[in-house]
């Protein structure tokens, strides 16, 4: 019997080819992975009668639904212009690292933001995010060192 690991794993490559295509190299494995997510939360792969073409459907309207986003965002900024800012008191984080935090791709930003904002260990921060800690650790020695490119250079 046929188990989701294996449906995905067959049409792993093509789906992040094809996601790729439509949303550009940086995106696409978000693209795929929230896809992924909300597969097996609603029922895994097993239950379609076509998981590859359920799958390729799910990545195209992800993508869409990525577009719009930015697509509303931008809009919003040009319609009001940009947000405020107030003062930076001592304590609050400079807007130049919120700014170099926000550029990391997603994963590497969201330990950097269970670690430093939320004062988890490695190991909590993998645990919440459904990683093996040496997974986690990697992304965040990646995203420290984009960090430092960016906040040194």
């Amino acid at each position: 019997m046929t188990d989701d690991r294996d449906i995905y794993l067959e049409h792993a490559p093509a789906v992040m080819r094809y996601a790729t295509a439509l949303v550009g190299p940086d995106d696409a494995a978000d693209v795929v992975s929230a896809v992924v997510a909300r597969i097996m939360a609603a029922g895994g792969l097993v239950r379609l009668e076509d998981p590859r073409a359920y799958l390729f459907r799910a990545v195209l309207n992800e993508a869409r639904n990525l577009h719009r986003s930015r697509t509303r965002g931008a809009a919003a900024v040009v319609r009001i212009g940009p947000a405020p800012t107030a003062p930076a008191a001592e304590d609050e984080v400079h807007p130049e690292v919120v700014d170099a935090v926000m550029a990391l791709p997603v994963r590497q930003r969201a330990v950097v933001y269970l670690v430093y904002w939320e004062g988890l260990t490695i190991g909590e921060a993998a645990d919440r995010l459904g990683l093996r800690p040496a997974t986690a650790r990697r992304y965040l020695f990646l995203a420290r060192q984009k960090l430092r490119r960016v906040l040194d250079g």
